[in-house]
């Protein structure tokens, strides 16, 4: 907790910023609600000050949006979303660029497509060029997605490598081809193969995560899979959810008792057995919003599932699916564990660690699935 030689600074600092945007408003009932809204003072029943930033009062979570099936399902782009994307030439000089470095014949680009990624909530560009495939961004003409079958390259005899060499090469080709960010800093988080032994593997499979400090983005990542020995590229993606970079205001015992309390709200009946809280980057979603309104579906996984036999489901005509907004924010991810058995044992709370508001979260131990990505016996990163 905040001493109250510190919290006595702050509101110092609060107090010049307020006089700040006072001084710089031309209309005087702005200038009282300015310094209103830049901080609270609440004076207890023990004398105590308590302190709110200004950042906590300015929530960002918002109900999620409702789409019907055939929102979701179809690919069809809208004249309004048409007008936020590049033209088909200006699409095209990027991809042939992009191809070109990758080693492909770029003069043979064809099959373009502009279509509307809903799961994503992007516009696509997409082309092929001989036996490979490519999507761009099609608000900013950055690199999405590159695949190439194997069977277009001639793979030599002694295509063989080990995972120390991989690792090399696995950097080698993120230095080459990240396009966007030359600049960022990248961790690797996964490296594996497509067979055993290792020398036997003709394709080698490589994720990064973008690094903020300690903490990893997995939604600004680099994937890439390629041929050994010659480098060719089988397929390379690139994740472009960008990190908000919020400051840090609720304590790890603060973002515990949120979910404490919103637990408490929506989970009558599983014993709590444990809690922990761990700072992270994590995506806004829908999560709890759907297990505070339909618990019972979103727990067994039968939202929007019509029950046809005993073990068999179809999609349900008059669907509802929900979807927040894609924000990337530093969260105190807090996994509430329940001592229960053949069930959901745990779910996983995103509060954010500017606001207080809880804005997503995840049907399972997210530690745990750090865990086993790190101590997978095929992910040879360090092994």
């Amino acid at each position: 907790m905040i001493d109250k030689k510190e919290l006595y600074e702050r509101f110092k600092m609060n107090v010049a910023i307020s006089n700040f945007q006072k001084e710089n408003s031309n209309n005087p009932k702005e200038k009282i609600l300015k310094v209103v809204a830049s901080f609270i003072l609440v004076i207890g029943v023990t004398g105590s000050l308590v302190f709110a930033a200004p950042s906590a009062l300015e929530k960002i979570w918002k109900e999620p949006k409702t789409y019907g099936l055939n929102e979701i399902s179809s690919h069809t782009i809208s004249e309004e979303e048409k007008k936020k994307c590049i033209t088909e030439e200006e699409a095209t000089n990027f991809a042939k660029d992009y191809l070109s470095k990758m080693g492909f014949d770029a003069d043979k680009i064809s099959n373009s497509n502009l279509y509307r990624d809903y799961h994503n909530s992007e516009n696509i560009w997409s082309f092929t060029c001989d036996f490979a495939s490519i999507q761009i961004d099609a608000e900013n003409g950055n690199l999405v997605f590159v695949n190439c079958p194997s069977y277009a390259y001639k793979i030599p005899y002694n295509y063989g490598i080990d995972r120390i060499e991989a690792r090399k090469v696995a950097k080698e080709l993120l230095e080459k081809f990240n396009f966007q960010e030359k600049d960022a800093e990248y961790e690797l988080v996964s490296l594996r193969r497509n067979d055993e032994p290792e020398e036997d593997a003709w394709i080698w499979y490589a994720e990064f995560y973008k690094k903020y400090g300690d903490l990893l983005n997995e939604y600004e990542y680099i994937s890439m899979g390629w041929i050994p020995t010659i480098n060719g590229i089988y397929n390379y993606g690139v994740g472009r959810d960008k990190y908000e970079n919020n400051e840090q205001v609720i304590t790890e015992e603060e973002a515990i008792q949120i979910v404490k309390n919103k637990d408490n709200q929506i989970e009558k009946e599983k014993p709590v057995k444990n809690i922990e809280a761990k700072l992270r980057i994590k995506k806004m979603n829908e999560n709890v919003y759907l297990r505070e309104h339909f618990k019972e579906e979103y727990e067994k996984g039968t939202l929007n599932l019509e029950k046809t036999g005993e073990n068999t489901y179809k999609l349900k005509e008059d669907s509802v699916f929900y979807k927040t907004e894609e924000r990337v924010r530093k969260v105190w991810c807090v996994v509430v564990e329940y001592d229960v058995e053949n069930s959901m044992n745990a779910f996983s709370y995103f509060v954010d660690a500017t606001t207080g508001e809880i804005i997503g979260g995840q049907k399972e131990n997210v530690f745990e699935v750090e865990d086993g990505l790190r101590n997978d016996p095929h992910n040879v990163i360090e092994k």
